[in-house]
């Protein structure tokens, strides 16, 4: 496989040179020899000679995104999601140096079709480039050969993934100090330590895990792997499965590792925001014929308000006030409407139990998202009694905070809404907390649309 590492770099890098110089020298052909008022041929030079520089910028950004790393699972997502946050990091440095150091002389529109054109080209390049890996795992070209050392849970659960169909191109070489616990045809191997088996397999990675019972042996074989030069080792940690990302850091010779680091950066969450504010504007726009109608059947169908208030908890554990159609009786006692509905439920109103069905009754939370307490993809929010009871009894719970709730969500969209396991629905928000990007906030929507809207378990 290093051979193959390092032919897929060379592709991977050739690829990404010839999108950004294409997009770049089509856009100044466009702009300087088909848009009416182009520049002056001097203006074009400079364009040119430019050419190096948006290139620089634009494989400083790709390979600072670990572009050119290889992940033991390929996923086109978040390949796409980096690329475009790399053309855009690479494209805001550009406006800056330009306005400072050619300002008036490289046209705005010039820079506008450029942006699209190296976004355009370079997904589509790396879509040619992942379709390529995969047609070279069928035919054992890229595989990745991996060799297991040690035993216990967390690597037995690793070893079943990297079983799964869903894991291409995956070669496990070997079983090294499992006390005999090797996983189907794997093989155990036998040797006095750890650098005479890498030399005898060639392995490309080394996964090390060990129970915590067993940090001493652990120790041992660390001390073993660290003189390790052309195989990249990889330690599986004994850590709770409710965490949502880590990152190591050194604090002076003390390596530190952080729990709980997956978060937004402030790039990210101007572009979900951005998405959240257009989009909920043209959807109350649109949809404002549907919100009158409900409105009014509710009015007349029973006394009350039209319009459901309560306090749930959204990012940071902050409170806001979350808005729903009113699908419930207002002449229940009070204590009655804090319990969960049922089948059958008598609380439910007859166009209640219709817009629930649908999930009509949410639609009026495209305001809050309009006014940035929510958004339209998050975990659901709850009421601040039940978020203070579920976080003392269900591990991980109070993360789901660190993002805004959303309308819809990952577990949502899967079926885990309404009288569903309550554990479950922690566990695929964690998964989406942990996954973001906006291509999964796309696909999230894009799921509600075609079956997220119906629910079998609301009553």
């Amino acid at each position: 496989m290093k051979h193959g590492k390092r032919s897929l770099l060379v592709l991977k890098v050739t690829v990404d040179i010839v999108a950004v110089l294409t997009s770049w020298l089509l856009a100044g052909y466009l702009r300087f020899y088909v848009i009416p008022g182009a520049g002056t041929f001097n203006s074009f030079i400079l364009f040119v000679q430019l050419a190096i520089v948006v290139l620089g910028f634009n494989l400083f950004f790709i390979s600072r995104n670990g572009l050119y790393t290889e992940d033991l699972e390929h996923s086109w997502r978040k390949e796409t999601t980096k690329i475009v946050f790399s053309t855009f990091e690479a494209f805001l440095l550009l406006v800056v140096m330009l306005y400072f150091l050619f300002l008036g002389k490289i046209t705005r529109i010039a820079i506008g079709l450029h942006l699209i054109f190296s976004v355009i080209l370079l997904v589509t390049g790396r879509t040619l480039v992942s379709n390529h890996i995969k047609r070279g795992y069928v035919r054992g070209r890229y595989t990745r050969r991996i060799l297991l050392v040690g035993f216990g849970e967390n690597l037995a659960n690793f070893e079943r993934d990297l079983h799964s169909d869903a894991v291409k191109g995956i070669q496990v070489v070997g079983h090294f100090d499992g006390e005999g616990k090797a996983i189907g045809k794997v093989k155990e191997i036998e040797g006095e330590n750890l650098r005479q088996v890498v030399d005898a397999l060639s392995p490309d990675m080394v996964v090390l895990g060990y129970p915590p019972s067993e940090e001493t042996r652990q120790r041992l074989m660390i001390g073993q792997a660290v003189d390790l030069l052309n195989e990249r080792v990889v330690l599986l940690p004994n850590l709770p499965e409710s965490y949502i990302g880590t990152k190591i850091s050194d604090f002076r010779w003390t390596p530190l590792l952080t729990l709980n680091a997956a978060d937004m950066g402030v790039f990210q969450r101007m572009i979900k925001r951005t998405f959240d504010f257009v989009a909920s504007l043209l959807a109350l726009i649109l949809l404002s014929p549907i919100l009158a109608l409900v409105a009014l059947i509710i009015k007349i169908s029973s006394p009350g308000p039209v319009v459901f208030k309560q306090q749930r908890i959204t990012r940071d554990g902050e409170e806001f006030t979350m808005y729903k159609f009113r699908s419930m009786r207002t002449d229940m006692p009070e204590g009655d409407t804090a319990r969960w509905t049922v089948e059958d439920d008598p609380r439910v109103t007859a166009i209640g139990k219709f817009i629930r069905k649908t999930s009509i009754d949410e639609l009026p939370q495209l305001f809050n998202v309009l006014g940035g307490s929510m958004s339209l993809v998050g975990p659901r929010p709850e009421r601040p009694e039940l978020v203070e009871q579920f976080s003392t009894t269900i591990p991980g719970y109070q993360l789901r905070h660190r993002f805004k709730a959303g309308i819809s969500g990952w577990a949502q969209v899967n079926g885990w809404r309404g009288n569903t396991s309550l554990e479950r629905r922690i566990e695929f928000d964690l998964f989406y907390i942990r996954n973001w990007s906006f291509l999964f906030d796309l696909k999230i929507v894009l799921f509600t649309f075609f079956k997220g809207f119906v629910n079998e378990n609301a009553y």
